[in-house]
């Protein structure tokens, strides 16, 4: 039977009986070949893959037995980002990985209730949520002294996510607290992402995605050069990561907890419900069968819908009781290009500034104006593009002639060497980040006492970054909500 997922810092551990038997698992399936829908390598591979990176890294070697052509153009590089798909393909993908996990360790002898534990790493209430779980630090399992399958993985110098030398920022549950519709429109945010097709790097980020979902990826992995990003850094490789299985085993609880707040609108279209075609979600199972889902099998009720202990503590949702999910609203409004600026930006580790008039300058209504008049401004950064595998710009917002007033964010683009690549199935159109500056620009309005005409916007990406990022666009977007 399915189990309860629960959260590591309540299992009792350090070690608790469901973590040796996670690292147990992992270690059985690192002992399979490539070819082995079961293997380590192979439900890594579903994720991303890049053969000579692999290689390079010592993942496998040039004569390793790999499925035919034909099974890894189904299987393999599957993982859905920068788009709709984004939350249930890798609700899909956990529960196919939960499952080979599960028989294996019920085989053994383990608890037939054994479920994939989750990091609750945004649990204001514990101030140690951000600490990395000490059974990813551990070199050895304790009891047997061998070798820990946990611990066996590429990764930044951190220990614990927040804050670091090159990413000045921390992780937050702003896309819970904020986003009440799944779908973006274009130039606005949504919590899931824009309509998609079947784009391992699509082209914008949805809310949950950005943060924490890029964020945690970019902290494990690290960027501290000279020394090269870790796997966590890099879609072809997070997989590998043991700690990547728990990083999304919270993400998809947030979603889960996102669906039960009152006034949050899921996706519910058929084109969402369906998911992509000709190609489509394939999972393997514990007896080394594949077989398709779809996001409407991911909802709740459905078949690879999960059970979570607890859809509250670092959530920032308090679920509504007798409220069912809602689904797809009728309609939430229409979007217009306020301003952008017109010359390609190239970003390094120094400040580049391009300066965007505002066409029609935007009213920026209070978040409790009434709903017909509400208005919120986003800020694009778009078709961003870069041969490293993710990338981090900060974002710095400042209106002539206004002083004390300016708006800092960091963006993290997870996947950006992926999305710039026109190799194989990429287009190379790279990726967009958005974040919602309505308030933000509101205060400064209210400093200027008159409307803004103008904002000059600075991109830079951290100290000792050695390749350069380029940016087609910077766009200013208003949603006038219905």
């Amino acid at each position: 039977m399915a189990g309860i997922r629960k959260d590591i810092a309540k299992l009792g551990g350090p070690w608790s009986d469901t973590m040796l038997w996670y690292a147990r698992a992992v270690g059985e399936l690192r002992s399979r070949q490539l070819r082995d829908r079961t293997s380590w390598l192979y439900l890594a591979a579903i994720h991303g893959i890049n053969p000579q990176g692999w290689i390079d890294q010592n993942i496998i070697s040039p004569t390793t037995p790999a499925p035919n052509a034909d099974e890894q153009r189904l299987m393999f590089n599957q993982c859905q980002h920068a788009g709709w798909f984004f939350l249930p393909w890798h609700r899909g993908y956990l529960h196919a990985f939960e499952a080979i996990l599960a028989d294996w360790i019920v085989s053994q002898g383990g608890p037939t209730t054994w479920a994939l534990p989750y990091w609750n790493y945004l649990n204001g209430s514990d101030p140690a949520s951000r600490d990395y779980p000490q059974e990813f630090l551990d070199s050895t399992i304790p009891g047997d002294n061998t070798p820990n399958p946990l611990a066996n993985a590429f990764r930044g110098p951190a220990v614990k996510l927040g804050p670091q030398a090159w990413i000045n920022v921390d992780i937050s549950l702003d896309a819970q607290t904020t986003q009440t519709v799944y779908t973006s429109i274009p130039g606005t945010l949504g919590y899931g992402g824009p309509i998609s097709g079947f784009d391992q790097q699509g082209n914008a980020y949805g809310a949950v995605e950005s943060d924490p979902h890029n964020f945690v990826h970019v902290m494990v992995g690290g960027n501290v050069p000279p020394s090269p990003t870790g796997w966590m850094y890099d879609p072809d490789f997070a997989g590998l990561d043991p700690i990547f299985w728990v990083h999304h085993c919270n993400i998809d609880r947030l979603w889960a907890a996102w669906m039960t707040g009152g006034g949050n609108s899921q996706e519910t279209s058929r084109p969402w419900l369906n998911g992509p075609f000709p190609r489509q979600f394939a999972m393997p199972d514990a007896q080394q069968n594949i077989s398709i889902f779809t996001p409407e099998d991911t909802l709740p009720g459905a078949a690879l819908a999960p059970v979570y202990d607890n859809l509250i503590d670092g959530t920032g949702i308090t679920p509504t009781v007798g409220i069912a999910m809602a689904t797809t609203p009728t309609g939430r409004g229409t979007s217009t290009l306020v301003g952008a600026n017109d010359e390609v930006l190239q970003v390094t580790a120094s400040p580049v500034t391009a300066r965007v008039k505002l066409a029609a300058a935007p009213t920026a209504a209070p978040a409790a104006a009434a709903p017909a008049a509400a208005e919120r401004l986003y800020l694009n950064v778009e078709g961003v593009r870069g041969n490293t595998p993710s990338g981090v710009l900060s974002v710095r917002v400042v209106a002539p002639g206004i002083p004390d007033a300016e708006i800092n964010e960091t963006l993290v683009f997870f996947g950006l060497g992926k999305a710039s690549s026109t190799d194989g199935s990429h287009a190379g159109n790279g990726l967009s980040s958005t974040v919602e500056i309505t308030d933000k620009v509101a205060a400064m309005q209210a400093r200027a006492g008159a409307a803004i005409q103008e904002l000059e916007v600075s991109l830079v990406q951290p100290e000792g970054a050695s390749s350069e990022i380029t940016v087609d666009r910077i766009s200013i977007y208003r949603l006038r909500v219905r």
